[in-house]
């Protein structure tokens, strides 16, 4: 969907308390999955978390089956 900024280290929003999700299913939590994968994909990343592009939620996600900043990592 979209390719949204990551934030830095020393970024305020980093340090909050992410809230637990409270309802599964939704189209907002659907495209915030899908935003952060699509992040993710773009920075070639192994995983991220919903923390890291501004979102205050306790969602991650990871993949490292094919990564190229990660070749040593064995496949799932």
């Amino acid at each position: 969907m979209a390719v949204r900024p990551v934030l830095r280290i020393g970024d305020p929003r980093l340090r909050q308390v992410a809230q637990p999700v409270e309802v599964f299913g939704t189209a907002e939590l659907l495209a915030l999955i899908e935003d952060l994968r699509d992040t993710m994909t773009a920075r070639d990343g192994a995983g991220l978390a919903a923390q890291q592009i501004g979102v205050p939620l306790r969602v991650v996600i990871f993949c490292v089956t094919a990564n190229p900043r990660y070749p040593e990592a064995p496949p799932i």
